[in-house]
């Protein structure tokens, strides 16, 4: 216990001397804090999860429906690979929306595959398609919500809570800008969802009841070029309002060779503060930062050594590693975010060679993705040989039986002799009698079953029936 809290104490000090170097190495300054009207935004890299700008990032607000991406991410995680599979639509899933809701004028008994579903659901914003993605997935709305909510936590969304697929108002239907943006970081990473944000445009064939083509537009202005709030940077992203929610918006942008997203809650301008954030993460300096420095590192691990039953210590291995960590990092982070864990065994057994492999350090970041920064081997510094041992108790096990008492361990005590006769000699016998006492009273039940009968003579181990003849056959 005591080496283990010395191995930690170690390692809590080769973090202390990092934050330190860090704070003397940067010394430039971000551009001025973004003015901005949503009640809540944040900015957050997707390729190594530092936050670069936050406003109440955990302050709970409504997600109206940008709930639809948490649909989206479910769908495709469970139906990417039957896109072409067809999906109906209930009387519940085209009617229990409001009419003034998104739709795309599904009908009762219409079908669409699951593709073109998603494209409504994306593009258009339609409620009635989110409705039909969750029954079509779930069996019922209550059950895809509940999917909803286990794979909002599975994600580290803790103060996430949905109450329908589509991101229509319900009072316990609540999220967080922190949140929002995990999901989205999830959903990222399927190169389909990409795909569905960035469309511009997409159209649904003639269906059962609908004769002409359905035209879908993305409604995200700053996707569509002839718009004035259009942006090159932006891939794509999810909007989203409702009286009580206002504007929501969850954007992802890529700009010289980085990755953006920027969510932002209860806004009146959406699209404009959305330019605001990208323009200042964007425009944040990042630099080669040492996030860990070999010189700082002192940790020892023991070393022991074992020959036959004797175990003897063979001093103490210190570890050594051959670089440097250096990671790319936004001018004025907060270097608290950054954790470490030291995967290395308790103890290592002799013989050791310098340069033996021993361990790793692996850094992250501390929230709730833990983005891994990268990890550092740890080797042996020097070798350790195995100690010469002068085996007491091997010596003792090959010496003639003696029965002296021994002047350290007290007097003589002969139950020892007497636990270890019953575990060598009684035990053993009296198993086998018991299995034989059982063999024999079941040999005599079988004799007497087929004796009573008339019917059967017992010759040697088998029972052979007579004909009306007395013969056998």
């Amino acid at each position: 216990m005591k080496r283990t809290v010395h191995m930690i104490l170690a390692l809590y000090l080769v973090l202390a001397n990092i934050s330190t170097l860090y704070a003397s190495e940067i010394q430039s300054t971000r551009p001025p804090t973004p003015d901005i009207t949503a009640g809540a935004a944040i900015i957050i890299d997707v390729q190594n999860g530092f936050i670069l700008y936050e406003k109440n990032s955990h302050e709970l607000h409504y997600p109206a429906s940008l709930a639809k991406i948490m649909t989206a991410l479910l769908a495709i995680e469970l139906y990417g690979g039957r896109l072409d599979e067809p999906i109906y639509f209930s009387r519940n899933a085209v009617f229990s929306i409001p009419r003034n809701s998104s739709h795309i004028a599904m009908d009762e008994g219409e079908t669409l595959t699951m593709m073109d579903a998603l494209y409504g659901l994306m593009l258009a914003s339609a409620n009635e398609v989110a409705h039909a993605i969750a029954e079509h997935i779930s069996g019922d709305i209550a059950t895809f919500v509940d999917l909803m909510n286990r794979r909002a936590q599975g994600l580290g969304a803790e103060n996430t809570h949905f109450e329908n697929p589509t991101g229509l108002h319900s009072p316990y239907q609540q999220t967080t800008a922190y949140d929002m943006a995990l999901i989205l970081s999830a959903a990222l990473r399927h190169p389909l969802f990409v795909d569905l944000i960035s469309t511009r445009r997409h159209d649904i064939s003639p269906t059962e009841r609908q004769p002409l083509v359905r035209e879908l537009l993305n409604d995200n202005r700053m996707i569509q070029p002839a718009h004035q709030h259009y942006n090159e940077r932006v891939v794509g992203g999810k909007t989203g309002f409702t009286n009580e929610a206002q504007h929501t918006l969850a954007t992802y942008a890529v700009y010289g060779g980085r990755e953006l997203i920027v969510v932002t809650l209860r806004c009146s301008r959406p699209f404009t503060d959305t330019h605001t954030l990208l323009d200042y993460g964007f425009s944040i300096p990042y630099v080669r930062t040492t996030v860990f420095d070999k010189n700082t590192l002192d940790i020892s691990i023991p070393v022991y050594h074992t020959e036959g039953r004797n175990r003897v210590s063979a001093g103490e291995v210190r570890l050594s590693a051959l670089h440097d960590l250096f990671v790319s990092m936004p001018t004025g982070f907060d270097m608290s975010q950054v954790g470490s864990r030291l995967i290395a065994p308790g103890e290592l057994r002799a013989p050791i060679q310098q340069g033996d492999l021993a361990g790793r350090l692996i850094f992250y970041m501390m929230d709730t993705r833990g983005t891994r920064l990268g990890e550092i081997e740890l080797r042996a510094a020097h070798a350790v040989p195995i100690p010469e041992i002068v085996s007491t108790i091997e010596n003792a096990e090959h010496a003639p039986a003696t029965f002296e008492a021994n002047p350290a361990y007290g007097e003589f005590n002969l139950s020892y002799l007497v636990s270890n006769y019953y575990l060598t000699f009684i035990l053993p016998l009296t198993g086998f009698v018991g299995v034989a006492t059982v063999f024999i009273i079941l040999r005599i039940r079988y004799i007497r079953k087929y004796s009573r009968s008339g019917r059967y003579s017992v010759i040697g181990s088998q029972a052979y029936r007579y004909n009306t003849d007395r013969r056998i056959y």
